[in-house]
């Protein structure tokens, strides 16, 4: 597992490689950290992501209230079906864009 960044512009691309579970926590917060301030887009790519769990969800609801909430710039990239599953199971279509 891996979590890795990109900024262009105002836009900060997450990667995560493998697993996205509690050991991703130190390095996604150090990449949130690092990467917050103005009216940045936080974009997760999820294309290399095998697995999540509930630690990861919580990660992302995290990162989701620290860029605004409701009115957050944030969007779920790349994600394949099964790793969508679960984000639709916990109803999290209905609080990002996901695509």
């Amino acid at each position: 597992m891996s979590v890795t960044s990109e900024v262009l512009n105002d836009e900060v691309k997450v990667m995560i490689d493998g697993n996205f579970d509690i050991g991703c926590y130190e390095d996604f917060n150090a990449v949130v950290t690092q990467n917050m301030g103005g009216q940045r887009v936080f974009v997760i790519d999820l294309s290399r992501t095998t697995y999540l769990d509930s630690s990861a969800l919580g990660m992302l609801l995290l990162l989701r209230e620290k860029v605004g909430g409701d009115t957050s710039r944030m969007r779920l990239v790349n994600v394949s079906e099964s790793v969508l599953k679960v984000l639709k199971m916990a109803k999290f279509d209905m609080l990002f864009s996901i695509n």
